[in-house]
Order: structure tokens, then sequence, then C-alpha cells
């Protein structure tokens, strides 16, 4: 996993707040003025609130008892401080350790006056760090994440979280998005840094798929509808998630509040650091810590400790419905075709990230397949497949040798630019029922598989020659369709938001209420030893 998402929304009871009509609100330009003129009062009062101005951490001795192993590490040298890269996977960029980046926490660290200490790492993002840590004033675990000095996504956070605080506690999504616990802002070498504090919350949905867990289909269905929930929750205030992707989508974990930190540790392990080493030699700078910390990872950890539901997470790009960007930042397979071709983005670009997210859930696949770059080229060929040709109105622009949509009265080119119908099939060659009939399960039946069982588990390890060697794949476990009713509803359900034509897609509101979430179907046999959401 190149980059996590991490999660520090709080799930926690919220302050009490009057129900209000579930009617959609949306915004006026009026308000949304105001919310940049609090945003920016909201942000004096972090330092205000404080003893002193940005406090500075206190370093904290690291525990005795954890190991450090020092294993190999790599050239990557950092521009400014010479860092080679360790060998731990999912560590942060450490050449954003430098002015304007990250702060170089470390384990035993305290934060706002003494408050939190930090005790363990839950994984990082692109512009923070985020941290597990023991608050000693309400006796909790609570993540703790470290925004880049130079991050602007924080803030984005800060706002539509706070404007979301106590609107409409009545509706069934918003138990699904959560809020800030506490914020407040340190200073360090690289700058000065906002710290969010929230709930812990485990992996996202992109965690269990880089790791081939499937959920169970009963476990999916319950979740899917809570994010559909969510989302319709988001649009009946007038906000645009504009992110809605695996990544996006975080599981609750079960509380663990009483245990003391021998007790986490024991239970889900100690935190393993690799020191950082410079090219030349040199000690490494104040600008960077001494050493990195691999994520804890609750699915290799502790899986039962994951609870049955999730949260929305990850407001950086978040939007008001008045005010939407020029530019979104959601990655290729998740974004709503007409984004490539009329740059827009609204609520409906966020229902077919949504469609798209659901059939992730669902197939721990991801629909929208790219391998050459994601140019939108190639993702409105890979959607083309399934929905067919393009609406009329898009052939207006072509695509140029990058793939990118361009219109057609710019093209300077001696012949006639290509239509999209020369660089896409006019015919689809699969439908969203396909699509849904793909899916498969895994088989932990009886050894006489039923007829719908794919016999797919090899005899033995395949190898496979690929370029500077050979790689070897171990035995595949069985797979079986889903039930043909649950084809049939699954598939009806992403017939209603994944649609060419933007007006056609049903509202996440009304798509909380499909059979698919009601339904009791056939669900595959889970394997006997497996945690109680995943399949094996």
């Amino acid at each position: 996993m190149s980059e996590s998402k991490i999660v520090v929304l709080n799930s926690q009871p919220h302050q009490p707040c009057s129900p209000e009509s579930s009617q959609e609100h949306v915004p006026t330009e009026a308000e949304g003025n105001q919310i940049h003129v609090e945003e920016n009062e909201d942000l004096a009062r972090i330092e205000a609130e404080q003893d002193v101005t940005p406090s500075e951490p206190n370093r904290g001795a690291t525990p005795p008892e954890l190991e450090h192993s020092v294993t190999e590490t790599y050239s990557q040298g950092h521009a400014a401080f010479d860092l080679l890269q360790p060998s731990f996977e999912d560590i942060e960029d450490l050449d954003r350790y430098e002015i304007g980046g990250y702060h170089p926490a470390l384990l035993g660290d305290t934060y706002d006056n003494g408050r939190y200490r930090v005790v363990h790492k839950l994984g990082h993002g692109g512009s923070s760090t985020v941290w597990l840590a023991r608050d000693h004033t309400s006796r909790r675990y609570v993540a703790l994440k470290i925004l880049c000095a130079e991050a602007a996504d924080g803030l984005n956070d800060i706002k539509i979280l706070k404007y979301l605080e106590d609107k409409n506690c009545g509706h069934p999504g918003r138990q699904y998005i959560g809020s800030i616990h506490d914020q407040f802002s340190i200073e360090g070498p690289n700058g000065s840094h906002i710290c969010l504090v929230s709930e812990v919350l485990g992996p996202s949905l992109k965690d269990l798929m880089s790791l081939g867990k499937q959920l169970r289909g009963k476990i999916a269905r319950k979740i899917g509808r809570q994010f559909v929930q969510a989302v319709a929750y988001l649009h009946s205030e007038g906000v645009c998630h504009g992110d809605l992707t695996a990544a996006n989508v975080a599981f609750g974990v079960h509380n663990f509040d009483s245990w003391s930190e021998d007790e986490l540790y024991s239970h889900l392990g100690k935190p393993e650091t690799e020191t950082i080493r410079t090219a030349s030699g040199k000690p490494v700078s104040d600008h960077a810590p001494s050493y990195v910390v691999q994520p804890l990872s609750f699915l290799k950890s502790d899986p039962t400790r994951l609870q049955d539901s999730i949260r929305l997470i990850d407001f950086g790009i978040s939007f008001f419905v008045h005010d939407p960007p020029e530019f979104l930042g959601t990655p290729p397979s998740f974004v709503a075709p007409e984004t490539w071709f009329e740059m827009a983005a609204d609520k409906n670009t966020d229902l077919w990230a949504l469609g798209c997210t659901l059939y992730t859930l669902r197939s721990g696949l991801t629909l929208v397949q790219l391998y050459w770059g994601g140019t939108p080229l190639e993702a409105v060929s890979e959607i083309a497949s399934f929905l067919g040709p393009l609406p009329e109105r898009w052939d207006r622009l072509y695509f140029d040798e990058e793939g990118m949509p361009q219109p057609r009265d710019k093209y300077h080119g001696s012949e006639a630019p290509p239509r999209w119908t020369d660089e896409l099939d006019d015919k689809p060659t699969r439908n969203l029922h396909a699509v849904a009939a793909f899916i498969k399960d895994e088989y932990h039946g009886p050894a006489r598989a039923e007829d719908n069982v794919e016999r797919e588990k090899l005899p033995i390890e395949l190898e496979i020659e690929a370029e500077g060697g050979r790689v070897t794949y171990p035995p595949e476990t069985p797979k079986q369709n889903m039930s043909p009713d649950e084809i049939d509803s699954f598939a009806d359900l992403l017939a209603k938001v994944l649609t060419w034509e933007p007006s056609e897609r049903a509202s996440a509101q009304d798509l909380s209420d499909h059979a698919w979430f009601e339904r009791g179907f056939l669900d595959a046999m889970a394997a006997g030893d497996a945690p109680s959401l995943f399949q094996s």
C-alpha cells in the first residue's frame, strides 16, 4: 500500500443537538462565506486556548522493552538530509521530513501539556502521520493526527466536520460520520503543526483488499447500507464528499480503553522500529526522527477487534454543493465519466463513486480497473465496456495522444480529429448484470462442490516466468458464484447509480432503501476459523 488514508473521526456519542427535519439543506453562499470566516477564527482559537502559543512536544524516553530492529536499508537519499529509506513497508516518505513537512514524532512523546502520550503508530497519509496515544485526562486511547506544517486538507477536514457537528443528529447516516474530539497546535523543527484528536479506527476497505480479505455477504450488505446512509446524510446537508473510495471507508474497533500499555502490547504487539541512517554516515538532522515505526495492523494482530460498523473518513477535498471545486483529486478508477468531459463536480459525481465503492465492498475488486496510467481514455473505455456508447453531446470532444479529452475546435492537425467512436468499442462486451455475476465468493463447503463452484484450486503451486525471474503463486481458494437472486438484486442496485447521464442516478437516500440491503440471500459458507467479518 503506497499511501494510507488515516481516520480521525469520532463515533462516541455526540453533544446533544436538536434533531432537525431530514429535508435536504443546502448552505447558502452567505453561509459558505461565514464558514470561511469561522474557519479562520477557529484556527486562531486553537492557539489562543493553549497555555502557550504552539507548544513543543515533550520528548519522552522510548520504553526500554521496545525492540529496535535495525535492518537493511536501501539507497534512496534525501535531498536535504541524505536519509536512506528503511526496509519497512507502509512507511511515510522520509523526504517529507523537511521544513513544511512531517513532524518528527517519536514513541513516548507527550503533547498538549502532557495530556496525550504516544504509545504506537496507526499510519500515515500524504500530509500527516497518525499515532495511537493515551489521553491521560479521559483515560482513553485516541488517534492523534499530526498534520504537515504546510498541509491544507486538514483545514478542510476541520471546516466540514465543524459545519456538520450539530446538524440533524436524528439522520440514520449521522452516526457513520464522526467529529473531532480535540485540536491544538505544536511547534517543531519543521514548523507549526495542527493536531487533531479523535477515535481510534481500524483498517480501510482498501487495506482489506491489499491483504486479499473478502467480506462475508451479509456483512457487505450491512456495511453497504451504512455507507449509503452516510452519503445520504452528507447530501442532505449540502455537502459532497468528493473522494468516495475504498480507502475512505474504515472499520470501527471494539473498545480497549481498559488496557494498560503493557496489555496493549501483549494483545496487539509491541511497536517495531528501525533506525534511520544517512548515506553519508552523518547523524540524522533534527528535522527527521531518529527511527521509524511500523504501523499497528488490527488485521494482522487481532482481526476479532473489528466491528461490523464503518465510518466515512477523510474530508480533505469535500466541498459544499454551492461551491464546487475546479478540480477533484479522486483516483481515476472512481471518477464519474462526466468529470472528464464537463469538469463537473456535484452530488452526482459522488453517486458514481458510491456505486464503484459498493462493488468493491461486495467483491473485493476494483470495478474500473486501469493498467496504463489511468488516463481519461482508458477509464472511459473501461466504463464503455459495460455501459455502451457515450452520450452524443460528448462527441464534441476528442482524445488526444495522451488520452485526454480536448475540444474539437482546438484541434490543429492536418486531418480531422478522431471521434470517440474510433477509440471505443461500439458495443459493450458485458453489462451490469455480467459485472455482478463476475463476483466470486470463497468456497469453504464440503469437498464435493456444488454446481456453481468453480474449480479454481490448483493441485500444486503455480510458477509463472516473469521478467527478472520466476514468481510462485500458492494454490488458490476455490470460488463460487453469488446466488442468482443476489446477482439480480445487486445488478439492479448498480444500475441505479452507474449511468452515463448524471441526472438519471438515484439519490443516496432512495438507494438506502434498495432491496439488496434488506433481503436475506444464500451466502457462501465461511471458513471455520474465519473472523466474523471475513470469508476466511
